[in-house]
């Protein structure tokens, strides 16, 4: 925007308006003085008209303003000598009246705040200058002020400063005038395109730019370069993909991607790549091959420990399911338990009539406690019958 805005500037007409000033303008401090009026105005002399328009146009006057001195301040002069001075064989000393180091706007127009030296203080306070005259850019066919350039105290305010050279303010390769042309061009817009159509145009390549800028895995902020260095790597990678494919380097994406997955399965090696299908059900089959080996371990465990009168037969479900469930801690178990007696192996034979519900694990509990199975049916019984 820098560059846009000299180049607008640079083909803007110089004017100045007149602010009279008072000794109590030049007293110590920095002081506020009005540069220009609100609205529309006219020179002491009838230049003009000349427009700041309302306190929204002022500010981007003032917004204007700053981006053109950037960190300087703004400088106000003897008799404009600063502007003359600029003019080829003129000439001339410009030393400082003083310095406008703020600008702010009012409802009654444009103020800037003013550091005066000590020998302007005096020269006003003794009415040797009376005015102060704001040097500003406009357009030449509407007037509207566009930047506040300098002021410069004087006793002669409303000077025309039409015949200064915009390119003595803002030096250009072309001083034909014709750069802001270029820049319509550069954003592929026509000639006369006002200035909130090359905001707009500026503000939409910004938004593409950023968007370019995520796409290539960069953040908001990259700058052209970092974007362009990013997006030629991208289409590198992309023209090496291609050709590793056997394709031309202009070739589609999903092209090279066809021809990338096409290559991958005909390379692959049957020695040493197998079907997925094939390793789920491989991988079936040997699960079920440990359950049955462990199935067969259990048997064979539970089995010896029956033999070895360690579990009565009674017993052999549950024993299974033990030693399924957890072989090594089954071994442990059955390696504590003592030897049981012959009454304790033998099946009890289950009572008749009503109490004959004990099952095959009850009578083993009874024969190893010495219980009495008829009682323990009972209480077995009485104890659903209370619950």
């Amino acid at each position: 925007m820098q560059t846009a805005l000299a180049a607008l500037l640079s083909a803007a007409l110089v004017a100045s308006h007149s602010t009279a000033l008072t000794a109590a303008d030049a007293d110590s401090g920095d002081k506020w003085v009005q540069l220009t009026p609100a609205g529309t105005f006219s020179g002491r002399n009838g230049q003009g008209p000349w427009v700041t328009g309302d306190k929204a146009s002022m500010e981007q006057i003032v917004a204007n303003s700053r981006q053109y001195a950037g960190s300087t301040d703004l400088a106000i002069d003897y008799d404009h000598q600063a502007v003359f001075g600029a003019i080829p064989g003129v000439g001339g000393k410009a030393p400082a009246a003083g310095w406008i180091k703020e600008l702010k706007v009012q409802n009654d127009g444009i103020y800037g705040r003013v550091e005066w030296t000590k020998g302007a203080a005096i020269a006003i306070k003794r009415k040797e200058y009376r005015y102060l005259s704001p040097v500003f850019f406009h357009e030449k066919t509407t007037g509207r002020v566009l930047a506040i350039r300098m002021a410069g105290l004087t006793n002669t305010p409303n000077l025309d400063l039409v015949a200064v050279a915009a390119s003595a303010l803002f030096p250009l390769d072309n001083p034909t005038g014709d750069s802001m042309d270029k820049i319509l061009t550069a954003l592929g817009l026509a000639k006369g395109t006002t200035e909130d159509g090359i905001v707009a145009a500026i503000n939409a390549h910004l938004i593409s730019s950023t968007a370019i800028a995520k796409a290539a895995g960069l953040t908001e902020t990259a700058k052209p370069a970092e974007i362009l260095t990013a997006i030629n790597s991208i289409v590198a990678d992309r023209t090496r993909l291609a050709t590793a494919a056997g394709l031309t380097a202009d070739a589609k994406a999903d092209d090279i991607v066809t021809a990338v997955q096409s290559a991958i399965a005909g390379k692959v090696d049957p020695t040493k790549f197998v079907p997925i299908a094939i390793v789920t059900d491989l991988q079936g089959d040997l699960k079920k091959l440990r359950e049955d080996l462990t199935a067969d371990k259990a048997t064979e465990a539970v089995n010896s420990a029956i033999e070895a009168g360690k579990i009565a037969p009674a017993q052999k479900d549950w024993a299974l399911g033990y030693a399924k469930a957890d072989l090594k801690a089954f071994d442990t178990f059955v390696g504590n338990a003592p030897v049981m007696t012959a009454s304790q192996i033998r099946t009890a034979k289950k009572p008749d009539g009503e109490n004959a519900e004990l099952s095959d694990s009850d009578l083993a509990v009874c024969n190893a406690m010495g219980l009495d199975p008829k009682k323990f049916a009972e209480t077995l019984k009485f104890n659903k019958e209370t619950a």
